[in-house]
């Protein structure tokens, strides 16, 4: 493996890029070299803001730069896959926010065909608790994973946020809307939970627009061989909720703070900012006793930046996380589909 630090771009300054900076400041094999914007003006004054060395005016000036060994790109979802497919083309090993779009199998073959890495940026499947529990599913201590039910909700912030004042909000921005933001998190969690086996068939049950035709809120069921099922929802229409319950047929597990790690504390900073958490969660036997689990305390964002740097510095690239961001996808698609139909059940 080499000795040495991975050297990173930032291509956009969306607003995650801020919990995304400072996390690559302190990851130990990495360093932020650079960040691009279209302006350079406004590139500048980012970097000054985040102890970043270089800016640039152009995202192409940043790919340009043959020192840059990954890339992380949080720019708007419809314009994602352009950059994702220009990044390996250069050379650059991708790091890229979700949801995904459309075209990504595409832009995941272009990374393929270039040698480098694809990630993408879903931060808790990372974390020191997120490994404890694998290993205990894979362990058999809750059985073979029958049911799973997950939701991430938050009531937004004012009814111009609502109607359209944010990315999630408009569909120009997010084609998927808050199922596309919100709703990755649960269904990359009914995924994890079930070894990312495609399920059957899957409905969206119930499906809420604003005033602009977007997606505001909607929940749905995946159904997947031998009875097994999951259950969702997602928006911005409810109090805030991160929640994950894996039920097996010996136990179960639960997590009720799965995105931000934050706990049930009411701080919703944590989401935008460094922060160290995900330090807890539930192990229930087949009798209904719960005991709380304690795990080692971590940043994801840390720890999802130190593996991607891993694996470009002992150059064994991974399929398993392009594999994993094309399954959810894949669901995430079918969802969709399902929402556009009037709740068509679509088989997969």
């Amino acid at each position: 493996m080499e000795d040495r630090k991975v050297r990173w771009g930032i291509i956009g300054t969306a607003e995650i890029a801020t919990k995304v900076v400072a996390g690559m400041h302190d990851a130990k094999n990495a360093e932020v070299v650079a960040v691009a914007s279209r302006a350079l003006d406004r590139a500048q004054a980012w970097a000054d803001e985040h102890d970043v060395p270089q800016a640039f005016g152009s995202y192409d000036e940043l790919l340009a730069d043959d020192s840059i060994d990954a890339v992380y790109i949080p720019v708007p979802t419809a314009l994602r896959n352009e950059w994702i497919k220009k990044a390996a083309r250069a050379g650059k090993h991708v790091y890229a926010e979700k949801p995904l779009a459309d075209g990504i199998e595409e832009a995941i073959d272009v990374c393929k065909e270039n040698g480098v890495q694809f990630m993408d940026g879903t931060m808790w499947l990372h974390s020191t608790r997120t490994r404890d529990i694998e290993k205990r599913i894979a362990n058999g201590d809750i059985g073979d994973v029958r049911r799973v039910t997950s939701a991430f909700t938050f009531k937004a912030p004012s009814k111009e946020w609502y109607e359209g004042g944010n990315g999630r909000t408009d569909k120009s921005r997010e084609p998927m809307g808050c199922f596309g933001d919100q709703g990755w998190y649960p269904i990359s969690a009914t995924m994890w939970s079930f070894g990312y086996e495609l399920p059957e068939r899957v409905q969206m049950n119930f499906v809420s627009k604003n005033s602009i035709d977007t997606i505001v809120a909607c929940g749905g069921t995946l159904w997947f061989t031998s009875g097994r099922m999951a259950t969702f929802d997602a928006g911005c229409e409810l109090a805030h909720r991160s929640q994950l319950e894996t039920v097996g047929d010996a136990g179960l597990i639960r997590i009720d703070d799965l995105v931000g790690g934050q706990g049930r504390s009411g701080n919703f900073a944590a989401y935008g900012e460094r922060f160290t958490g995900s330090s807890r969660y539930i192990l229930g036997d087949v009798d209904g006793k719960d005991t709380e689990q304690e795990v080692e305390p971590c940043d994801h964002v840390v720890k999802l930046v130190e593996k991607f740097s891993h694996i470009i510095l002992t150059g064994e690239l991974e399929d398993e996380w392009p594999k994993r961001s094309l399954a959810c996808y894949q669901v995430m698609a079918a969802l969709f589909e399902s929402a556009e139909s009037n709740g068509a059940v679509v088989s997969l």
